[in-house]
């Protein structure tokens, strides 16, 4: 239990679980194989961590990390999947935006009809701050939006292409490193987390990442910098 209890507490430090952590962690109940009290103090114990560490910045961040955590420690009542599903209004989708970010760890391509969430922004700022390459293509018709994060993105270093077709660069998905895919009809805006019925797929199907990573590599040698 304590090996258990220590994987959970390195993996707080950066107020993300990842895929990764997650099947870390199941790896390792499978292994012990805890009985329901065994559960119930992993579960006490996450939420002691997260407390001690929540902040008013950082709410979300680690209260997702603490909902992914305790719904790992608990028995499934369904067959594993290798997608999760997001939904708004609400923080669902954004959140599912700034856990993957946090989780990269090489590179991070977003293609997205517009940037307008400042969290987003920030954690894409983060991100690169971190050593990740990230890039960014997005449609010309909305960087002049009031409230949109483009230009700051690209002034602060982060490579954006756009398209300057008549018509609209209408994609909304991103990539991280060449494993996990976000993709669905969420905007990455303000009003999307507040007020619009919106949707992300995360998925991890290998055929499925590498169509989506083929597909933004070929945008990005068609487009112009911003």
């Amino acid at each position: 239990m304590e090996e258990i209890l220590q994987y959970i507490e390195e993996s707080v430090a950066d107020q993300a679980f990842s895929r990764g952590e997650k099947r870390g962690l199941k790896e390792m109940l499978a292994d012990y194989g805890p009985n329901k009290n065994d559960l119930d103090f992993l579960r006490s114990k996450v939420f002691d961590l997260a407390m001690e560490r929540v902040t008013s910045e950082n709410y979300e961040l680690v209260i997702g990390w603490l909902e992914v955590v305790n719904k790992t420690l608990l028995p499934k009542s369904r067959p594993e999947s290798d997608a999760e599903v997001f939904f708004s209004p609400g923080n669902e989708c954004r959140n599912a935006i700034l856990y993957q970010l946090r989780a990269a760890t090489s590179i991070v391509r977003i293609c997205v009809f517009t940037i307008s969430d400042d969290k987003i922004t920030k954690e894409i700022l983060n991100t690169r701050d971190r050593g990740i390459e990230v890039r960014v293509l997005t449609d010309n018709d909305k960087v002049n939006d009031m409230g949109s994060d483009i230009a700051e993105l690209a002034q602060k270093g982060i490579p954006v292409k756009v398209d300057r077709t008549r018509y609209h660069m209408h994609h909304k998905f991103a990539v991280i490193d060449k494993g996990t895919l976000l993709t669905g009809s969420y905007y990455w805006t303000r009003s999307a987390a507040k007020f619009n019925h919106e949707n992300i797929l995360l998925t991890t199907d290998k055929a499925s990442v590498m169509a989506y990573v083929d597909e933004f590599d070929k945008l990005w040698k068609e487009m112009p910098h911003f």
